[in-house]
């Protein structure tokens, strides 16, 4: 819930930061959060902060098959937005608009505060709030240890 005077329309806006539409029980003014409207109940956070390119995507767009990396299947775009799991490798794909290909679950994940896709190597550092390279190496940024630094010995 949120009482933002300027619109919604960035991230101090509570409701936009944590990835929902306003409600009735918000008390904003002028309210413009594009999630407004979009069901993103099974959408993954890249796409939510992303949700600009994905309300501009045409029909034509959401039908284009695209090969997944296992080489498996092509499968429409309208399907990775939501997650799908191939069914001879097992392997679950979905689509990212900050590197605008299909990826692998489990080799990427979406930083919600850097708004960025990541490798599965790389790691947010909440000491100096950036993303890092190397989740047994300290912080590449502020030399923080990472979260898997104890694991390394």
């Amino acid at each position: 819930m949120c009482n933002c005077k300027s619109g919604c329309i960035n991230r101090r806006c509570a409701c936009l930061k944590s990835g929902q539409a306003c409600t009735d029980e918000c008390q904003c003014q002028r309210c413009r959060n594009p999630l407004n409207g979009v069901d993103t109940e099974n959408l993954s956070m890249c796409v939510i902060q992303n949700i600009q390119a994905y309300k501009a995507l045409s029909q034509a767009k959401l039908n284009q098959a695209h090969q997944l990396p296992c080489e498996h299947a092509s499968v429409p775009l309208k399907t990775l937005l939501t997650g799908y799991e191939c069914s001879e490798c097992s392997e679950d794909y979905s689509y990212s608009f900050c590197w605008n290909e299909v990826v692998q679950e489990n080799n990427s994940w979406h930083c919600e505060v850097c708004g960025t896709c990541r490798d599965w190597r790389e790691w947010h550092c909440e000491n100096c709030n950036k993303c890092t390279y190397g989740v047994t190496l300290p912080c590449e940024n502020c030399g923080e240890e990472g979260p898997m630094a104890f694991m390394a010995c």
